[in-house]
């Protein structure tokens, strides 16, 4: 097999071709785990910074904390869906490459049960994979002669997730969310010699449940707090294997597995906190997230899982949302966003930061239902230390379709 230190260097110096550059999707930083956090968000959260503990779901899906579902109306049903576009400028000492990704960013449905439950059913992206190493060159032992690999990731996981929120009083509300995390992670190695081809395919497949729990409380009128606890999970593994190797004149299968067992993947207990604030026209919202790596027993050979920290601010602007006048009703968001990391490589953090700005365009006379549109243009990683910078531009997209259902006609 290959030396992973040399593809680590060969990793973060980024030396591949354009003609090569469409098998790149995503961040080189997804060869390591599970792939790095997916950008996916519901359509208001997106434009403010990715904020949302401590934001209520009045007629929108808000999927960072449960228990704001409570605070959908009554006979309200909610359904958004969306998709987003990243490109990324990857940048080393000696190189600058541009890629591509894209994917849905979620689709989302919400309904009241009652004055003071709800219920909601949403299938998001969690990690996303996509890298690409061309061109490794490596020396067979005891020979002069190299050998050169390629070497393809892509996949990563997906969450189907199912909340339920209760009004305990006026001004709080509780909510759990039952979480199925479920996906795979797929290499494709290729070994080239000059007499040889060698193909190592596998495919890695990953699940568990995890369940959360969240809080909000009003203070005063314009006040909310929240609260959110994701509990630490197992995903367990399994890993099917197909080997193959290929000459001028034969074809020889070397090795064919299916459902082996591999090493499980451990996800930390994550907790957050979020205040939000109201000024008649002017939402203001902060968000802090601690995800505590360290105390799982997950390693990676090319770097250590660190203790990760994310700071979270964002505003919403709404001249009037009753009004009849379309300009009036239009939601202008912007926000901030510094995430720690949790991986160190070579002793230097993988830290990102990122700015956003959004707009909410209604699509219905009284403004219910929402286009969301957002920009986010954000940093992530450091030239240091034989590491990758990435400079990314995101664009979401989210429709958020609000309807009243369940009401009996009156008729005089």
């Amino acid at each position: 097999m290959i030396n992973y230190r040399l593809v680590l260097i060969l990793l973060l110096l980024v030396q591949v071709s354009l003609a090569q550059s469409n098998n790149l999707t995503g961040s080189p930083y997804s060869l390591f785990g599970l792939g790095v956090e997916s950008n996916s968000n519901t359509g208001i959260n997106s434009g403010m910074g990715r904020t949302g503990f401590a934001l209520e779901s009045l007629e929108t899906i808000n999927l960072y904390n449960p228990a704001s579902f409570a605070w959908l109306q009554r006979d309200r049903v909610v359904l958004d869906f969306g998709m987003y576009t990243e490109i990324q400028n990857v940048s080393s000492d000696d190189s600058d490459e541009v890629r591509f990704a894209s994917n849905f960013s979620n689709v989302a449905l919400a309904s009241s049960l009652s004055s003071k439950s709800v219920a909601a059913l949403s299938l998001i992206p969690s990690t996303n994979v996509g890298y690409a190493l061309i061109g490794v060159e490596t020396n067979i032992e005891g020979s002069s002669e190299q050998f050169s690999s390629n070497i393809v990731g892509s996949g990563g996981l997906n969450e189907l997730r199912l909340d339920y929120a209760y009004k305990v009083l006026k001004n709080l509300s509780v909510g759990v969310k039952s979480s199925y995390l479920f996906g795979s992670i797929e290499e494709n190695e290729s070994i080239i010699t000059d007499q040889s081809l060698l193909a190592i395919s596998e495919d890695n497949y990953y699940n568990a449940f995890r369940w959360g729990l969240g809080l909000q409380y009003k203070i005063f009128k314009d006040y909310n707090l929240g609260f959110v606890a994701n509990f630490p999970t197992t995903l367990k593994g399994k890993r099917d294997t197909f080997i193959q190797k290929s000459t001028s004149s034969t074809f020889t299968i070397l090795e064919e597995t299916t459902d082996e067992t591999i090493d499980d993947f451990e996800l930390p207990l994550e907790l957050g906190f979020g205040i939000s604030k109201r000024f008649k026209q002017l939402l203001l919202t902060a968000d802090y997230s601690f995800k505590s790596w360290s105390s799982t027993d997950q390693f990676d050979t090319l770097g250590d899982y660190v203790d990760q920290n994310i700071f979270s601010f964002g505003a919403e602007y709404t001249i009037d949302s009753e009004s009849y006048k379309y300009w009036k009703r239009v939601n202008f968001r912007a926000g901030l966003n510094y995430n720690s990391g949790y991986l160190e490589i070579d002793d230097t953090r993988v830290s990102s930061f990122d700015a956003s700005v959004g707009i909410g365009l209604p699509i219905s006379k009284r403004g219910r239902s929402l286009l969301n549109i957002s920009y986010t243009l954000g940093n992530r990683g450091t030239t240091d230390s034989f590491l990758v910078e990435e400079n990314y531009n995101t664009l979401n997209i989210n429709l958020t379709l609000t309807d009243i259902w369940f009401q009996k006609k009156k008729y005089n």
